[in-house]
């Protein structure tokens, strides 16, 4: 997979501000870090108060306005503004934008930064569109309570220790090893994929991210990016079995030991190994994958992937840097 790896390849100039570093990415609640999240965040307004806030989603309260983009004409469009999201995860956004020049389409998959149940069909349509229109993006609509359980409980409380070997001593617990919160996590990954699989064009020059859309020759290349979206390769794979997929973790992978201390690491690696590439930021995250693969599903692995009874999948690795010549160029 020459031509997928070559596009991770690009990206290794770039560096994410606070990727690994706790505190420069850091939730309100528990400082673990976010997840990429591309949307600048959506807020309504009144008619008494131009600025009113709606109550954001957990671990986006302390989102502020960056820059006010130009209002819809429509009168619903006259109800909200869109800002960018100050918590997104701005390595990944920095690196796609650096590729403009080459990418001819591109297309965003994401959460938006605000709770959603109260907006009406109507609304949501409106934003469909803008968001669409004006930043090549396509919302995924989630429940306010499935995103807290998905988010809040498993991504956080569950993957993102198990990630950074933060194992309780007794994994076995309800909260760690049978969090019922998986379910909320499946139900997420369903959702970006079936988002992912209405905006897939076979045969075009185009593009995905969180999930993002990247061109290859003559079809979309669909970029799934880190924990909180494991299963989506397999989910995509499963309807669109000759799509070109590539999925990226950008935190760490722990080893063998620690992994297997989840009660579901069987679905999410063989969600993972749906993918044609796999990327990781260091050759031990690269290592322990395929240790994890070989000892848990008894896959046969080489040093460049793992080869599964119907295809091969490689395995890279991607370090995000600086890029120095924008840098160079802001001075």
């Amino acid at each position: 997979m020459e031509h997928v790896s070559s596009l991770f390849a690009s990206f290794t100039s770039l560096k994410s501000p606070g990727f690994g570093d706790a505190k420069s990415k850091t939730s309100a609640r528990n400082g673990f870090s976010s997840p990429p999240e591309p949307f600048p965040p959506i807020r309504q307004r009144s008619t008494d108060d131009h600025h009113a806030h709606i109550p954001l989603r957990s671990q986006r309260k302390n989102t502020r306005s960056i820059a006010r983009r130009p209002h819809s004409d429509s009168p619903v469009g006259r109800q909200y503004h869109i800002e960018p999201n100050p918590h997104c995860n701005g390595g990944l956004t920095n690196a796609v934008k650096s590729l403009e020049g080459r990418l001819k389409r591109k297309r965003w998959v994401g959460t938006l930064g605000t709770n959603t149940d109260s907006f009406k069909e109507p609304l949501r349509r409106s934003i469909d569109h803008r968001m669409s229109e004006e930043y090549d993006s396509s919302p995924v609509w989630i429940p306010d309570g499935e995103f807290t359980q998905y988010y809040d409980n498993f991504c956080h409380q569950v993957m993102w220790p198990c990630l950074h070997y933060v194992v309780p001593d007794a994994p076995k617990t309800k909260t760690f090893y049978e969090s019922s919160s998986y379910k909320q996590y499946v139900s997420v990954n369903q959702r970006f994929a079936d988002t992912i699989v209405a905006n897939y064009q076979e045969g075009d020059i185009s593009t995905f991210v969180h999930s993002l859309f990247l061109p290859k020759m003559t079809s979309w290349l669909v970029w799934v990016n880190d924990y909180h979206l494991m299963l989506v390769p397999q989910l995509v794979r499963a309807r669109l079995p000759t799509a070109i997929i590539g999925f990226f973790l950008h935190v760490a992978f722990p080893s063998s030991e620690i992994f297997r201390c989840l009660s579901v690491r069987d679905s999410l690696l063989r969600g993972m190994l749906s993918a044609d590439l796999i990327g990781f930021q260091t050759a031990n995250f690269a290592r322990h994958f395929r240790q994890t693969v070989s000892r848990i599903l008894a896959l046969e692995t080489l040093p460049k992937g793992i080869q599964l009874d119907d295809h091969f999948v490689d395995v890279g690795v991607f370090p995000v840097g600086i890029d120095v010549r924008a840098l160079k160029e802001k001075r």
